[in-house]
């Protein structure tokens, strides 16, 4: 083999590399462009995934707080009807009260006050029982408490009996006299250990708290 042909044959070599090369190149780059081009997509969808639960979250969030303010806002509604409605039985009983101290002027009062005493004995149902009234009704008292404790007297002759009568004394207490009230009594039995409340606030607190329902329902439906 001369030297041309040698040449010849390197040649021919070197352009088979260089093919083969050329090839490898473009099988890497196509190769290259593929994994690229999944890795790519990969990265997009997961992305996209990522954006998706992110608006997800955001949305929950925002229907979350939607919810909240509107609870609150029904809640601050209901309270403030709440608070009118009381403001309005307050109101109510306010009335009530400046009533109740016009009954306490009225020739009603004495017939009134004698039936609180004779409630509050036979509620009792002591021998010695203590009547106190409120500031500056000792003698409207006084004058109605004979009539009353023979009333008592005539309950008890009946339910408790002769000698449960001759056992009852009841006294008039003219010290310690009952303040902020307008009218009523307040008796004690027992060594002064049970005490009744029979004026006219506390009567009125009683027979709203009965009527609380029936009240609510005629003022508010």
């Amino acid at each position: 083999m001369n030297e041309d042909q040698v040449q010849k044959q390197i040649e021919q070599m070197v352009k088979f590399i260089r093919q083969e090369a050329v090839e490898k190149a473009r099988e890497i780059h196509v190769k290259a462009e593929e994994e690229f081009n999944i890795e790519k997509l990969r990265m997009v969808e997961a992305e996209k995934a990522r954006i998706r639960s992110e608006y997800e979250r955001k949305e929950k969030d925002i229907e979350v707080t939607k919810r909240i303010g509107q609870s609150n806002h029904v809640r601050a509604a209901r309270l403030s009807i709440l608070a009118e409605r009381q403001a309005q039985l307050v109101g109510l009983q306010e009335d009530a009260k400046k009533r109740l101290a016009r009954l306490a002027q009225s020739d009603k009062y004495s017939s009134l006050l004698e039936s609180l005493i004779v409630e509050g004995l036979i509620r009792l149902e002591g021998t010695a029982v203590s009547v106190r009234g409120v500031t500056g009704q000792a003698n409207l008292v006084k004058n109605v408490l004979t009539g009353a404790v023979n009333k008592y007297k005539a309950w008890a002759e009946k339910e408790k009996g002769a000698a449960f009568v001759k056992e009852i004394d009841v006294t008039f207490v003219a010290e310690d006299a009952i303040k902020n009230s307008c009218g009523g009594v307040m008796l004690a039995t027992a060594g002064n250990k049970i005490v009744l409340d029979n004026t006219l606030e506390a009567r009125l607190e009683l027979a709203m708290e009965a009527r609380l329902p029936e009240t609510r329902k005629v003022l508010f439906g």
